[in-house]
């Protein structure tokens, strides 16, 4: 004959709770933590204490801020893009090239610049625009069989003045 202890019926009953509630009260409040654990998703849960709240701040100080904003300020220099005058290119097929390659040109400046180009060498294609743009513009006119260069704004020695 088996006679039941009071411990032998708390055992019994815990092996009917789900392990979540044996191994925290139902009373007691679980969250997410933001800091440490694995960050997988639920490995990482705390009890809910007054003195964790799962929060922080992060202050900056003013002197690094004041370093950064003077790094940042950097004039970026200005290019301009030069069309050189070529003897095997015909009037149309250079404006339609230009017309293509810069889009921003209609045929009148287009044609403009042809003119200045066959008179004196070299014709300015665009002027003020970053090294990027620049760049841009003139690969796409060497790639249309031109020969156009790029040339920094403050250094630029040609007398020629912009077409159009």
């Amino acid at each position: 004959m088996l006679a039941f202890s009071p411990a032998a019926k708390n055992t019994a009953r815990i092996n009917h709770r789900s392990a979540a509630s044996l191994a925290y009260p139902s009373s007691t409040a679980l969250k997410m933590s933001d800091s440490g654990g694995s960050g997988g998703g639920g490995a990482a849960m705390q009890r809910d204490n007054s003195e964790k709240t799962g929060s922080s701040v992060i202050t900056k100080d003013r002197e690094s801020t004041d370093t950064q904003m003077e790094e940042d300020v950097f004039q970026e220099e200005q290019w301009r893009v030069i069309l050189h005058n070529d003897e095997v290119h015909t009037f149309n097929y250079v404006i339609s090239s230009l017309i293509k390659v810069i889009g921003t040109i209609d045929k009148k400046k287009a044609h403009d610049i042809c003119v200045v180009t066959h008179g004196q060498g070299q014709a300015t294609v665009a002027q003020g625009c970053y090294k990027p743009q620049a760049m841009k513009y003139c690969i796409g006119l060497q790639r249309a069989g031109l020969t156009a260069s790029i040339a920094p704004e403050g250094k630029f020695e040609g007398s020629e003045p912009q077409a159009g």
